[in-house]
């Protein structure tokens, strides 16, 4: 109801239906650059011989998997492409190296978005109040590592693969944003992400260990993605409207390219129905109305301070 109430106070409703078109040319030029860049750099992560190329190739592939949580996020609204089965597929490339059956994600995703940082329903805080809060001391360094997101993420895809849909206790317990009608897609798809890892993970282990890097990749990648999605909501009030619960993060192109413009994320959450292509637009017109604006790469939050919202 915050983003109906956003929508109609401080965008024009016409402006907005040109906003929301979606387009299928934007997102398959991305989506190509991303899975070329993804099967570029894990090749040249398996083949590399010397310590330095390793090093090098393995932070190449890890920021390239932090990139394709963009896709993957923008495939779970279905704003990516015009037609259902090309979302469906960029979901599934990027759910290899975010494992997290694309599904799952649009049930988690859409529970975050109807109760965006609420104790109360929001997917990404699973009712522990902590998780609400910006992470200090020890807690700050086991979030920053990424390994939580990972872990959840792997743990969801075997639950999901593993424990039918008909032990409904189970999956209310394990993932209670997941409506019992949808589960049995859900098992399926995380049974299929379950069997693509488990083969590659046989490949390395019969064939060729390099392939391990991959997995390494993906545990930076997910450290990266900790320090970035750690900024949208976390330390801020529980209350107020969806634009005073989420931050716009002013970072550099390279960041927005990755991950699909997701640093206008108040401009997201107010008007989730807007493409990814269009958010700098739409930031254009809504930026005097954001709560939360902040720059450069969100470091000073990590350091404990949130800089005043800056009007410039």
């Amino acid at each position: 109801m915050d983003a109906v109430l956003v929508e109609e106070q401080l965008i024009d409703p016409e402006q907005l239906r040109e906003l929301s078109e979606r387009r299928n040319g934007p997102s398959a030029r991305r989506l190509a650059a991303q899975l070329g860049l993804y099967l570029a750099t894990g090749a040249a992560l398996v083949l590399a011989t010397h310590p330095a190329m390793i090093a090098a190739t393995l932070i190449a592939n890890g920021v390239v998997q932090f990139g394709l949580f963009g896709m993957l996020h923008e495939a779970s609204h279905k704003t990516a492409f015009t037609r259902s089965g090309l979302n469906t597929f960029a979901g599934w490339i990027a759910a290899l190296a975010q494992p997290m059956a694309p599904a799952l994600m649009r049930a988690f995703h859409f529970a975050h978005h109807r109760h965006t940082h609420q104790l109360e329903g929001d997917s990404e805080l699973a009712g522990l109040s902590f998780m609400a809060a910006w992470p200090r001391g020890l807690m700050w360094l086991a979030t920053m590592s990424g390994v939580s997101v990972l872990v959840a993420r792997a743990g969801w895809a075997l639950f999901s693969a593993l424990v039918p849909p008909r032990f409904d206790r189970a999956w209310t317990a394990v993932l209670p944003f997941v409506r019992p009608e949808r589960r049995r897609r859900i098992a399926w798809e995380s049974r299929a992400l379950v069997l693509i890892h488990a083969g590659v993970m046989t490949a390395a282990v019969l064939a060729s260990p390099a392939l391990w890097r991959i997995y390494w990749g993906m545990v930076l990648g997910h450290m990266f993605l900790a320090w970035y999605i750690t900024c949208e909501h976390r330390g801020l009030s529980e209350d107020g409207t969806i634009l005073e619960r989420t931050r716009t993060l002013e970072v550099p192109g390279l960041v927005r390219w990755l991950v699909w413009n997701m640093p206008y994320h108040a401009e997201h959450h107010g008007w989730p129905a807007v493409p990814w292509h269009a958010l700098p637009r739409l930031h254009a017109e809504v930026r005097p109305q954001l709560v939360h604006i902040e720059r450069p790469l969100y470091l000073h939050l990590h350091g404990g301070r949130e800089r005043p919202r800056d009007l410039g």
